[in-house]
């Protein structure tokens, strides 16, 4: 049998996922709790604590409880949509160079006295620069010595993979994108923007099944090339 504060977070979590309540509203009280559904102050605390360990529900001290303003409940996939075809994309490698920069290390999890690989590149549609890949790797994940034919690494994870046997593309990875107005000369000019044009700045974490950085690579996108798809699971 199903215990009564179980049956009763189950019946609260439909008022919040129904939208009875919206996040910021103030939530039943335990005294409501009580006198809803006629039982004791030990089980109306308990389901409001199960509901907010679960985080749908949080506490301020002195004034109640509310709903969580944290959409936990529900899953939302962020989709990069292409506008373009890729038949017409086209990559060149303008570098690859060993640098120890501490930000650079940080971000990968080394320590000050190793180095890694910076690898940049631009992609082209139908000549056009739209896509400016700064890509940072250990390097445990770099066949040395570096090939001098650049457009070996053209496709990093296709050489990663070659080399070592590892898909980044399965990989877990946490992605942020942000707009931002550059200034630098050098990114004005690899996607030839003009002064106070936008760019989609794209910074990305790769981690192997150990947990540890297999890529930091900061991209900046033109924003004519830019557009999200955004997806909310139903409850």
């Amino acid at each position: 049998m199903i215990p009564k504060y179980e049956q009763i977070k189950q019946d609260l979590l439909s008022e919040i996922k129904n939208h009875k309540f919206i996040p910021g509203d103030k939530f039943y009280s335990e005294a409501d709790i009580k006198r809803k559904y006629e039982v004791s102050s030990i089980t109306a605390v308990k389901a409001l604590n199960q509901l907010t360990s679960a985080g749908y529900l949080y506490r301020v001290q002195g004034k109640g409880t509310y709903v969580s303003k944290s959409k936990i409940s529900q899953n939302v996939k962020f989709s990069d949509i292409e506008l373009h075809s890729q038949d017409h994309e086209t990559v060149k490698v303008l570098s690859i160079k060993e640098e120890n920069e501490p930000s650079i290390l940080k971000e990968l999890g080394l320590t000050p006295d190793q180095s890694y690989y910076k690898i940049v590149r631009v992609r082209y549609f139908d000549g056009t620069p739209f896509l400016l890949h700064f890509t940072h790797l250990p390097k445990t994940l770099v066949k040395e010595p570096v090939s001098n034919h650049l457009e070996d690494y053209s496709s990093v994870y296709e050489r990663v993979n070659k080399d070592f046997g590892i898909d980044l593309y399965s990989m877990s990875s946490v992605e942020t994108n942000e707009i931002i107005f550059p200034d630098e000369s050098e990114l004005l000019n690899a996607l030839n923007l003009s002064f106070r044009e936008p760019v989609v700045k794209q910074v990305k974490h790769t981690y192997l099944v150990d947990k540890s950085v297999a890529e930091y690579i900061v991209s900046y996108k033109h924003w004519k090339y830019f557009k999200t798809k955004i997806e909310v699971d139903a409850e």
